[in-house]
């Protein structure tokens, strides 16, 4: 660890150390008050009779004293105005004064911890939401919504629904190789302000550190449609009408770019582009010297109300791995694979079983249709094919959501 490191740990650790200490002070007195009125009970409506407060006063005051995690109790401390009133209440009960005076106390050590650490009390509600080591999942989607609203103002853009589907197949003329079907869906697609140039898909192959051009290739799953529509690999059937003016880029890191171009603001100019490509040969299906791990993702560049991402893997292509999933900061760099560009998310890889049985979702009307006729045109049988599914409302951007697995060995066994 370099002394810059060590440096910013220990301001990490003073943070945490202060909120324990002052939780633990707040805890005490806390606990000490509700039990002096209401021994043996922790219930809300036995604590809001006993004091005369508000219901949601009485929530408040046993969540501070009683959660197991410092941070969540933290996170519900009561304002000083209604810290005021728990007072008031306990001592027109009969409290005794030391146990007020403790409660008084506490929340004048937990002010100063706020004036310490933040400037202000929504960034000391970022800094506890941060470092709660129970994640709560609507608090995330809360903070969430807030940069989703933001970004739809700032870029003039937000859509309904990211909707991403991956096929990982085995590759026939190629051994150890396998294809990837990708399709990519802009689902209600609204301009906000007029004179919006838009990126709507970008993909690349990596390996750990090496992106991969050369061996690939890509073809359209609708050649004809992709010809009408400057090379981006539509599925026309399954966008709206009319279809918006396209066109793709290959930027100079290699990044594979389709955009369309502006159009009406508001529901008169709501669209939905759905586009669909084989990427064949992309990489190893076992581990390489300078591949060890596979990733699977989907960028995150346009302000979203949920991103809808599926993996379809052939039974047995990578052996038998454990998928997990990452969220990487695309801030510092278009591709990042390291642990400090990962954003920490409560959401995780579920896995819905063989085939498109499973594949309904309610914001995507006629998706397991889609996903049917992708199989189709692929001449693949969706049942020997395993589907994983992430879902995460109002995505983070810029980022790359990603499924990742450890890559075996060839043969499939670990060392």
């Amino acid at each position: 660890m370099t002394p810059q490191d060590l440096l910013i740990s220990n301001e990490n650790d003073r943070f945490e150390s202060d909120t324990i200490q002052a939780v633990s002070v707040a805890r005490d007195a806390y606990s000490r008050v509700i039990e002096e009125k209401c021994p043996g009970s922790k219930a809300v409506s036995a604590v809001s009779s006993a004091f005369g407060i508000h219901r949601k006063l009485a929530w408040q005051v046993i969540k501070v004293a009683y959660a197991e995690d410092p941070f969540v109790a933290a996170k519900h401390m009561p304002s000083p105005k209604s810290i005021a009133v728990w007072i008031q209440a306990a001592e027109s009960c009969g409290i005794d004064c030391k146990l007020v005076e403790s409660v008084r106390n506490a929340d004048t050590r937990f002010q100063d911890l706020i004036h310490t650490h933040a400037s202000s009390k929504s960034e000391f509600d970022i800094l506890i939401e941060s470092s709660a080591s129970s994640q709560d999942t609507q608090a995330e989607e809360r903070w969430r919504q807030l940069a989703y609203e933001g970004n739809s103002f700032t870029w003039g853009a937000h859509c309904k629904v990211l909707m991403a589907m991956c096929v990982l197949m085995p590759s026939d003329d190629r051994e150890d190789f396998f294809h990837m079907a990708q399709v990519r869906g802009l689902m209600g697609f609204r301009q906000t302000r007029p004179d919006v140039r838009w990126v709507i898909n970008q993909s690349v192959a990596v390996d750990d550190d090496v992106v991969h051009e050369s061996a690939m290739q890509r073809v359209a799953i609708d050649p004809q449609a992709a010809k009408a529509y400057n090379g981006v690999p539509v599925l026309r059937e399954y966008c709206s009408d009319p279809m918006p003016a396209l066109m793709r880029t290959k930027t100079h890191d290699g990044m594979m770019q389709d955009e369309f171009l502006s159009s009406a603001i508001g529901l008169q100019g709501e669209r939905t582009l759905v586009t669909g490509e084989l990427l064949r040969n992309i990489a190893p299906t076992h581990a390489m010297p300078n591949d060890k791990v596979a990733h699977f993702g989907t960028s995150v560049r346009t302000p979203a109300e949920m991103l809808h991402f599926d993996l379809f893997v052939k039974s047995g292509l990578f052996g038998d791995v454990n998928r997990e999933l990452r969220v990487f900061s695309d801030i510092a760099s278009s591709i990042s694979f390291k642990d400090s560009d990962a954003l920490s998310v409560n959401e995780t890889v579920t896995k819905l079983g063989r085939g498109v049985t499973l594949a309904q979702t309610p914001d995507l009307p006629g998706y397991r249709d889609l996903a049917g006729e992708i199989f189709g045109r692929l001449g693949i049988d969706p049942g020997e094919y395993e589907l994983y599914r992430v879902r995460l409302a109002y995505p983070p951007m810029p980022t790359t959501v990603m499924m990742k697995h450890e890559l075996l060995p060839k043969g499939g066994e670990r060392n």
